[in-house]
């Protein structure tokens, strides 16, 4: 308790971030949320027309914010029985959306969440993914809104994965293509799967981490509603690609459930409150390290 209070005040003497964490709310997550899950993006499959309008609604909504705005095209192949014996190869060009928000010094912050899914079932029935990813991608907006127009030391760059779900193809790529040296980069923070926050224990996974950011995070969990549980990073989200190139990592989820890549993963199932929290807390630990 005494740390908590010690935390609020401190916070006092940063009005401007504590105007940045005011601007994330309920309703503005809820509004961007059931629009990145609506039927009308149906599933934000790579390739297909939703993924397309999700990644423009992305680009523009960065560049509305002040960053520095790229588009990464890569493609993709794969193979199509058209026979007994014949397969064709499809190639799809697919985008990576990157905003940066340029600091003074050559370090720099990646913050990261991947906006496809898996499209439409036989029956024509959108795999809407609002859990599976448009919270962590909502999250991601949320906080380049936050920090957009900022200054700050450190740089931090914002990255909208895509094609996660084919084998991480977005973030290999980036890593491939680092729009900034990633030796200069200070932490990887992954956000995949935020929206079903339950009881009081966040998870995130991390890698190649100092003790200063573990002992910030057990710092700052203290002026939330949950405690930060940090275990070893896996292999199944885009934090991979930069844990295996030794990035410093951090993967934050609230666990599977019974909707996972089923149609049944929808906005309506979202716990908007502990999406706001997460979206808080990511804001806190990674304006403290930007100082």
């Amino acid at each position: 308790m005494k740390r908590f209070i010690l935390w609020a005040l401190l916070l006092i003497s940063f009005p401007a971030f504590v105007s940045a964490q005011s601007d994330i709310t309920v309703a503005n997550c809820k509004k961007t949320l059931s629009y990145l899950a609506s039927d009308e993006m149906e599933g934000r499959e790579p390739g297909n027309p939703g993924n397309f309008i999700a990644v423009s609604f992305i680009r523009k909504e960065f560049e509305s914010y002040g960053l520095e705005t790229h588009l990464q095209t890569f493609t993709y192949t794969l193979r199509e029985r058209v026979g007994f014996f014949r397969w064709r190869t499809i190639r799809t060009e697919v985008m990576n959306v990157v905003g940066i928000l340029r600091g003074t010094s050559d370090k720099h912050i990646v913050v990261g969440a991947h906006v496809d899914h898996l499209g439409l079932d036989r029956n024509g029935n959108a795999y809407n993914g609002a859990d599976d990813n448009a919270s962590g991608t909502t999250a991601l907006l949320e906080l380049a809104e936050a920090l957009g127009g900022t200054k700050s030391k450190d740089t931090i760059v914002f990255i909208a994965f895509n094609a996660e779900e084919l084998g991480l193809l977005g973030s290999k790529y980036y890593v491939r293509n680092p729009l900034l040296p990633l030796d200069n980069c200070k932490l990887m923070i992954n956000l995949d799967m935020v929206g079903r926050l339950r009881g009081t224990t966040l998870t995130a996974q991390g890698g190649n981490l100092s003790r200063r950011v573990t002992q910030l995070v057990d710092k700052l969990d203290d002026g939330y509603p949950f405690d930060v549980n940090i275990t070893a990073a896996g292999n199944r989200s885009d934090h991979a690609p930069f844990n295996w190139n030794g990035v410093p990592v951090l993967f934050f989820h609230t666990g599977t459930h019974p909707q996972y890549h089923r149609i049944t993963d929808d906005s309506d199932l979202i716990n908007y409150e502990g999406l706001v929290q997460i979206s808080k807390f990511v804001l806190n630990l990674t304006t403290e390290l930007m100082q």
